[in-house]
């Protein structure tokens, strides 16, 4: 970032690498108490050259330091470069934040175009494979890299980054079509703080909870090993069967990767999707009010709305986990999860690896 003329700089330095970020103070200060203190305690009078911070309210070791001329500096040793790519982009386009995440979200699962048209050679479908090998990798980096801006915001005590990393992360599975797996939510459990991973947990655990009632994927099993290695996972998941059950909703319909375009829903709405605000850090100051980043829609589902041939959208049992022993069929499952979806553009999906999330 170039400065500007009489500008006070700052130098993050990211990840074991030092990758190197030149950012304006007073953005920095104005963004988030936690760089505005770590700044001001470098600039007391008396204070050391050099400040080490391992507090429990950041997801890095940060040291700060003063470098040649006396210029700040702040290494975040545990963060990524390419999720700090991310934070600059919101820290200098704060409007425009939004639409950008959801032009990357489109951009990994956009169908490529075949470069020349006709009958298929072998070095076209050599071309297939690697562009699709490459799209997995494209979506797996976005994942983690709306994950860890979510950790991080959640560290800096910055929760509109935080819930708008939410809402991206929601979009992705949508539009992907992906379950989630074990491993992503035993990094939830295991190597993050409840504090950081609150609102991607209880996400995660409706998204078990979906998963498991419409067959459990792959990774059916390594559910069964991580309840019962995770007490807290287990105790997660029965609170959220109660509430599912308390409000009379069919999990294998309600996906947690659809947000509804508002809080206050009506009967058929609420059977769906999530409320815009189900996840966000101020769910329960909203309630069914308007969510304060994004502007109220209308519906999207008509009032006495059925699932075509599977009866009233409340009428089916609740499933419940059996060890390794899926219950309704996926692929029917899956046909009425993508067709129920808000988003009606053409969507491409690939086979999914065991790297998928």
């Amino acid at each position: 970032m170039t400065p500007l003329p009489g500008a006070e700089m700052v130098c993050l330095l990211v990840g074991p690498n030092r990758t190197e970020f030149t950012l304006h103070r007073k953005l920095l200060c104005t963004s988030s108490a936690f760089f505005c203190s770590s700044l001001e305690s470098m600039a007391a009078p008396g204070s050391p050259a050099s400040v080490h911070s391992d507090s429990d309210s950041s997801s890095s070791s940060m040291t700060s330091s003063r470098g040649p001329s006396n210029r700040k500096i702040l290494w975040l040793s545990e963060e990524s470069p390419e999720m700090m790519d991310l934070f600059v982009l919101w820290l200098y386009q704060r409007d425009s934040f939004r639409a950008l995440l959801d032009s990357m979200v489109a951009a990994v699962t956009a169908k490529p175009t075949p470069s020349t048209p006709g009958k298929p050679s072998t070095s076209s479908a050599a071309a297939r494979v690697r562009a699709t090998a490459n799209i997995l990798r494209r979506r797996q980096a976005l994942h983690w890299n709306l994950v860890k801006l979510h950790l991080f915001a959640a560290a800096i005590r910055l929760p509109v980054l935080q819930d708008t990393a939410m809402d991206a992360l929601q979009d992705l599975y949508l539009r992907c079509d992906w379950d989630v797996s074990a491993h992503f939510v035993r990094f939830l459990y295991i190597d993050c703080t409840r504090e950081q991973a609150f609102r991607l947990r209880k996400w995660a655990v409706a998204m078990l909870v979906w998963t498991i009632s419409n067959g459990g994927g792959a990774d059916t099993c390594a559910f069964d090993d991580l309840f019962t290695e995770v007490p807290n996972l287990r105790r997660d998941y029965a609170q959220h069967m109660d509430k599912m059950t308390d409000s009379r909703a069919n999990v294998c319909i309600k996906n947690p990767q659809l947000r509804l375009p508002r809080n206050r829903l009506n009967n058929e709405e609420r059977h769906f999707g999530y409320r815009q605000c189900s996840f966000h850090s101020h769910r329960s100051s909203v309630g069914e009010g308007p969510c304060p980043y994004v502007a109220a829609q209308p519906a999207i589902v008509s009032p006495g709305a059925t699932d075509a041939g599977h009866g009233p959208l409340n009428s089916h049992p609740l499933p419940q986990l059996n060890g390794c022993r899926p219950t309704p069929s996926r692929r029917a499952a899956k046909h009425r999860r993508m067709r129920l979806a808000s988003n009606a553009g053409q969507v491409w999906t690939v086979q999914e690896s065991t790297e998928e999330t």
